[in-house]
């Protein structure tokens, strides 16, 4: 595979029309499903940007921000800037094929095999850091492979930016960052030390990712406080195994494609110039594993060893057009058996059968190892407008005297971030919650004469408050299960101030 010949050729075209089915896939109606939980706390969090003090990376909600502003209901616009930062990922993982070596052959597998992948599409379906995470990477990625062909040492200059944007997005940036530079302390790159391109970089991707830093130091850390529950509520139930196999299941049809592209970059001869590539995948992967991560954190490395094992598998396939064509069309039909399990686009109750139908139980697992009739990604977005209407019910059910002083309170960041977004369609306050980030915008007005509760029961209520009353119940049977029937109480008559309960119970980062 000659790289003078692959930089001669225009980018392809099919790469092009991928991306752009890729995008349209996540433009079309999801029927039944509204904003995904996470969705609705990112939007929360736009509400509150504040860009050097944020509790959290803070580039998700900057992007809230942007959504708002685009001539787009708020949901649709969303899922535009998913979809591009999808079709981006499948653009850049054509050009890393091309640099590592990739005929025209290898190209349109690794264009189609990034179509399909279930990591992508559910991925790129969902308004989550996790897409834009992926985004970086993949550009940094191709960075690296550029200067291990030799290409120009500003490509140095990108790699710190996607670093940095990749510490402004999520703090598995540590990870991948820390792999980055294994790979190139263990490549030719190395020799670059002596010049000023990678500390121009290391200064470039610092300053970039800086308000993530800042704004942990203002908050006294709490990520620290939010890896210690997710580590013993969800990440002790993460094996190898369970890591590993989730690996195979986020590449669906392209597996094959995944694990040749992990191997080539270790050991083929002909991508022997681009094993710093394979050192950094495998470092992270490593990492991962050490520390019990979910099986998704690997996914900014699967755009890599897709396009390293469609470089491969163009090559080998180049003379052999029969066999060629048939792995593009298997790739194509699995793809399509896939497509409802990576984006929402059958209604909930067929798309329940569909699971069943088709034995995707592992794709039906929650995060605490339940399984439900939908992926979790699914059950996560449905009820939530309704949930709110029913607020809205009890809230203006209230005297106008007491309506005027009333609290909305909301049991978990779902529950708060859908009152955070739909308040205005409702006319209802601003919530409150103890929930994660919900908890540091404060408990709201210090002396409410009503305050209604989204969650929790009568006897735990009556704990805190003189008198509570239920006043409604609403239910969401294919949600997750905490959502499956939610109480709506009234509650009068604190027992102690509710700001000093505030600050004595904290926040909630279960």
């Amino acid at each position: 595979m000659s790289q003078s010949a692959v930089h001669l050729r225009p980018f392809p075209r099919a790469a092009l029309g991928l991306a752009a089915v890729a995008l349209a896939l996540h433009l079309l109606p999801r029927p039944g499903y509204g904003f995904h939980r996470d969705e609705l706390l990112y939007l929360a969090m736009a509400d509150h940007l504040d860009f050097f003090r944020m509790q959290f990376p803070p580039l998700i909600a900057v992007l809230g921000r942007v959504a708002r502003l685009l001539p787009l209901n708020l949901l649709g616009a969303v899922h535009l800037l998913s979809g591009l930062a999808g079709a981006a990922i499948l653009l850049v993982g054509v050009a890393i094929a091309r640099r590592v070596g990739a005929g025209a052959e290898g190209e349109l597998i690794t264009g189609v095999a990034l179509l399909v992948a279930p990591l992508l599409l559910r991925g790129a379906a969902l308004f989550q850091p996790v897409i834009f995470e992926m985004l970086w990477w993949s550009i940094g990625t191709l960075a690296f492979a550029a200067l291990l062909a030799g290409g120009d040492r500003r490509w140095w200059l990108a790699m710190g930016v996607m670093a940095g944007l990749g510490g402004l997005t999520k703090f598995s940036a540590a990870i991948f960052g820390g792999a980055m530079g294994i790979g190139v302390l263990l490549s030719p790159l190395r020799g670059d030390f002596r010049t000023r391109w990678p500390w121009l970089a290391v200064l470039v991707g610092g300053a970039i990712a800086l308000p993530s830093i800042l704004g942990q130091i203002h908050w006294h850390w709490p990520f620290l406080a939010q890896a210690r529950i997710l580590r013993a509520t969800q990440l002790a139930r993460v094996t190898p195994g369970a890591f590993l196999g989730g690996q195979l299941l986020m590449a669906g049809i392209a597996t094959p494609l995944l694990l040749v592209g992990c191997a080539g970059l270790l050991r083929s001869g002909a991508l022997e110039p681009f094993r710093g590539l394979g050192v950094m995948a495998l470092v992270a992967l490593l990492a991962l594993l050490w520390l019990r991560g979910k099986e998704y954190y690997y996914g900014p490395m699967h755009p890599l060893l897709l396009a390293a094992g469609g470089a491969l598998a163009g090559e080998a396939l180049r003379r052999r057009r029969v066999l060629y064509a048939g792995v593009i069309g298997m790739l194509i039909a699995g793809g399509l058996a896939l497509i409802p399990i990576g984006i929402p686009l059958l209604p909930p109750a067929v798309m329940a059968r569909y699971g069943e139908a088709i034995g995707v139980t592992r794709a039906l697992t929650t995060n605490r190892g339940t399984v439900l009739p939908l992926p979790q990604d699914y059950a996560d977005m449905l009820g939530w407008r309704e949930q709110v209407a029913a607020v809205a019910e009890v809230y203006r059910a209230l005297p106008d005297t007491e309506r005027a002083r009333t609290t909305i309170v909301a049991g978990n960041y779902g529950r708060a971030g859908a009152l955070a977004v739909y308040r205005r369609e409702f006319g209802l306050p601003y919530p409150v919650s103890r929930a994660g980030d919900f908890y540091n915008w404060g408990p709201g007005p210090a002396d409410p004469a009503v305050v209604i509760i989204v969650g929790g029961t009568v006897e735990e209520l009556g704990r805190i408050f003189g008198s509570v009353v239920e006043a409604r119940r609403i239910g969401t049977p294919l949600g997750v299960e905490e959502e499956q029937e939610v109480r709506i109480h009234v509650c009068r008559n604190p027992r102690q101030p509710l700001d000093e309960l505030w600050r004595s119970l904290g926040p909630d980062w279960g």
